[in-house]
């Protein structure tokens, strides 16, 4: 069954009990317990740990527990682990969820493992995390990409038309699934209710990377969660949005078209045997705070950060607060996207001008800055925040004399729809011998390296893509700008590796 849109809220209403946690309770019981610990962790409880530090890390040490009886195990869970993820599931609408203690990373690994085998065709949304890529490449799999849309103003990717991925489909009807990203690291949102039908109808599942829309379809005014527009495979990061800590994500399924069973093994192939316990009961935790508290919350902290965010574009003059647009059809409000309005300056260094003004973006490019607020924001909080926004803009005002910057395009993407087959699979490429090029020499060969401009972490280029002068251009141009490349080969950017 379908759930409707932006109702998940109303799950509350389930027999469910969403006042327990029953995981935090038995590591609770544990510590009361005090049992005399004759196995792993070393630190025992925190009896033998570094003094200095002792008084921060006590409370989170006497917890921080093993598989033991009392407490469940994750990879094949019984009691306290299999409850809370059930309270998830039914929190999130899910048939089943997966708890994760490796970030959404792992699940993405674990559906590409669980999906694909060696040699099997996948459509993947080109814009995809670079832990996407990863599993395609550890399972052999030969992605199909399709180019993104982009939203006009901010020229952020998205998720392709419809008519694209549908076309897709039937010229690759032997495509083990349809994988996308939605919400993007910006919090813009698709409908994607046809494209699940559209899939179903080809009998594959619709895998969707939901790692910042945790929240969505947890109140009336956020966007509907994919879950409750037909996904059948979604990875959230409940750390991102929500209040789990970092690294705890949860991975929910939904009907049969993806088998629980494998990807049950996968997982405990991929995530550690020695799971940490604090991690997993923070996921049970931030799960009975949204249910408990958070859903109210929620609506209270969109109508502040909209009253406020509407006020604040009208009284910016050099800066701009991106407020949604036709090409969009959800826009998550617990996001700011600011730019220059002229384009004089660039997000990268929006980034660091900001935080030297002691407030840190979640992400930048070449446009636009990020801002992320919690589900449960003050007026005091957001003041703060706004307060900052101003300065930067009477910051900006005294500079009209500046240089403005080129307003030309980066290519980071092929045309919209566009299919892509890579020379070579992720796998292939990977194993291939390589050679060091200079960037200009490149061109025409098979990238040997991911190009990872960070964040939001989606490759310029994967192992076995050929490199084109679009590619060596728009390198050249974020390296001018300041981007930061995540574990490059070549630190200065000015080489590369290219397959021999």
């Amino acid at each position: 069954m379908v759930l409707k849109a932006s109702t998940h809220h109303e799950e509350s209403h389930s027999s469910m009990d969403h006042t327990a946690a029953p995981l935090y309770e038995a590591l609770c019981s544990y510590e009361k317990s005090q049992r005399t610990s004759l196995h792993v962790p070393g630190h025992k409880d925190g009896r033998v740990f570094d003094e200095e530090a002792l008084g921060r890390f006590a409370n989170i040490l006497k917890i921080d527990a093993t598989e033991s009886v009392g407490i469940d195990g994750l990879h094949h869970p019984t009691n306290f682990i299999a409850d809370a993820q059930a309270l998830a599931a039914d929190a999130f609408g899910a048939d089943h969820t997966f708890f994760l203690i490796g970030g959404s990373t792992v699940g993405n690994i674990g559906a590409a493992l669980t999906l694909c085998s060696p040699g099997d065709q996948i459509i993947v949304q080109r814009n995809m995390h670079k832990s996407v890529f990863h599993g395609l490449m550890v399972a052999g799999a030969h992605p199909i990409f399709i180019a993104p849309s982009i939203e006009p103003t901010t020229k952020v990717a998205k998720v392709s038309d419809l008519s694209y991925i549908e076309k897709a489909l039937k010229d690759h009807p032997d495509a083990k699934g349809v994988w996308i990203t939605n919400p993007n690291y910006y919090g813009m949102s698709q409908d994607i209710s046809s494209l699940a039908k559209a899939c179903h109808q080809a009998g594959v599942p619709l895998v969707v990377d939901e790692a910042h829309g945790p929240h969505f379809g947890q109140a009336a005014e956020l966007p509907p969660s994919a879950l409750s527009q037909g996904a059948d495979l979604v990875v959230q990061s409940t750390h991102k949005m929500l209040t789990a800590m970092t690294m705890a994500s949860m991975l929910h399924v939904k009907e049969d078209l993806v088998s629980r069973e494998r990807l049950g093994q996968v997982l405990g192939m991929i995530q550690s045997t020695s799971p940490s316990y604090p991690l997993l009961a923070s996921l049970d935790l931030a799960r009975r705070f949204l249910v408990i508290k958070g859903r109210s919350q929620i609506k209270k902290t969109v109508e502040r950060l909209e009253k406020r965010r509407r006020s604040l574009d009208l009284e910016l003059q050099a800066l701009t607060i991106w407020g949604g647009s036709q090409a969009v059809n959800h826009r998550d409000p617990l996001k700011w996207i600011i730019s220059s309005k002229d384009q004089t300056i660039s997000g990268f260094q929006l980034l660091d001008e900001f935080y030297d003004l002691d407030c840190t973006a979640e992400i930048c490019d070449p446009r636009n800055v990020g801002f992320l607020f919690s589900i449960d924001e003050r007026d005091e909080d957001i003041e703060v925040v706004v307060a900052k926004i101003k300065e930067m803009d009477k910051k900006l005002q005294a500079r009209k004399a500046g240089i403005p910057a080129d307003k030309s395009d980066m290519v980071l993407f092929e045309k919209e729809g566009t299919l892509q087959k890579p020379a070579l699979s992720l796998h292939e490429a990977f194993h291939k011998p390589r050679k060091r090029a200079g960037l200009q020499e490149a061109v025409g060969c098979i990238c040997g390296e991911m190009v990872l401009p960070y964040p939001p972490g989606i490759p310029l280029l994967t192992p076995g893509e050929k490199i084109t002068a679009d590619h060596v251009s728009t390198i050249r141009r974020l390296k001018d700008m300041g981007a930061y490349f995540q574990s490059p080969s070549d630190d200065s950017m000015r080489t590369l590796y290219v397959l021999c």
